[in-house]
């Protein structure tokens, strides 16, 4: 019986950590953006990094547009953000973007002021 006991909880452990390791198709299309960005970073954001990885990843890609297709609401919007901050890799996603945002800033100086309160919500969070 105490052997029995003990597969079952081993069985439940396992399961378990098995769920919480397998990440949500949001976090995966966090997780991609999140290269992109730091690859284009990389690569002076030239644009080479970017075009030639979105050719690699077209079906991945797709995944990711079909998540926020139709989500142009800010509740939805707002809802996908809550759930991304739960993504295991949403905090080098967001420095990533600061960085990618920084650039931006430097392309459109016209739009400094609109960049960097985004930035700085982000970085509030």
């Amino acid at each position: 019986m105490k052997k029995l006991k003990l597969i079952a909880v081993l069985g439940l452990g396992f399961m378990t950590i098995q769920s919480c390791s397998k990440q949500s198709e949001l976090c995966e299309c966090t997780d991609m953006a999140t290269e992109m960005m730091k690859g284009d970073r990389e690569h002076n954001f030239d644009g080479t990094f970017q075009k030639k990885y979105v050719e690699e990843h077209k079906a991945e890609e797709e995944k990711c547009k079909k998540i926020y297709e139709g989500k142009t609401d800010k509740a939805s919007q707002e809802k996908l953000r809550k759930e991304m901050k739960e993504c295991s890799g949403y905090g080098e996603f967001k420095e990533e973007t600061i960085k990618s945002m920084e650039n931006l800033k430097k392309q459109l100086p016209s739009m400094a002021k609109e960049i960097d309160e985004s930035i700085k919500k982000l970085r509030e969070e």
